[in-house]
């Protein structure tokens, strides 16, 4: 079972915080003011940041300055997918609903709902899913189950998939607590190991492939939607 958030001392917080004050002082106009009084007050927040970099201080402020700088540039406090009326597909394709076994939120994902030309609104979508996720204000983790049955190559949009992949490995720290990867086609395989490159080994030991039932190890089998064999019909419906 994959381990829940950790969360370290004020001190050990401001210690980070104190090596990323000279980072900032150069680069302040980068940021959005809001992300950077998150920085001063949140210890939950700084703690995601030390727990993603294997606790080097070091690291953890200059990974702050990194995605501060990533979150402005791409106006990630301003995205707002809160009327979907007209965007059906992202909705689809994205969406939370129950939680597993160990009572984390789940982000479920249907590629076979995704349209390449329409690329960056599924981006800024996923973006504004990790921004709003259950909890957040309290830096929750959440568990992605990515549902493949039906899906080949044709339906596998590479380029989504990396960003995807850097969100959570670069820009949103230590919010991934596992990736449930279920009933993946073997012709698949090549996807996976152009995709598992861009992985650490530490966020490797978080995905995991399964078959048919095998999911309810992970998620009690009436919170399972149909799209993965489950009997929740409800697969892009938001609760």
């Amino acid at each position: 079972m994959a381990e829940g958030p950790v969360t370290f001392s004020k001190e050990e917080c401001d210690e980070v915080r104190n090596k990323f004050q000279p980072i900032a002082a150069e680069n302040e106009a980068k940021y959005h003011p809001d992300d950077v009084a998150r920085i001063k007050t949140d210890d939950l927040y700084v703690s995601r940041f030390l727990s993603h970099q294997k606790q080097d201080k070091a690291a953890a402020a200059s990974m702050i300055d990194s995605v501060l700088i990533w979150r402005k540039e791409n106006g990630v406090r301003d995205l707002d997918f809160s009327d979907m009326k007209d965007k059906e597909c992202p909705v689809k394709s994205m969406f939370y609903r129950h939680k597993d076994k160990e009572g984390t939120n789940i982000l479920w994902v249907q590629p076979k709902f995704m349209d390449a030309t329409i690329r960056e609104e599924f981006e800024q979508y996923l973006l504004w899913l990790i921004e709003t996720r259950p909890d957040a204000d309290k830096s929750s983790q959440i568990t992605i189950a990515l549902a493949l049955d039906g899906v080949g190559l044709t339906e596998v949009d590479i380029e989504f998939i990396k960003f995807f992949i850097n969100v959570f490995m670069y820009y949103s720290p230590d919010t991934m607590k596992r990736m449930i990867v279920h009933n993946m086609h073997w012709l698949l395989n090549g996807v996976w190991k152009v995709v598992s490159v861009l992985l650490s080994e530490g966020a490797k030991k978080r995905v995991v492939f399964l078959k048919n039932k095998d999911i309810h190890e992970y998620i009690a089998e009436e919170n399972v939607l149909s799209c993965c064999g489950g009997p929740d019909p409800n697969c892009y419906k938001p609760q």
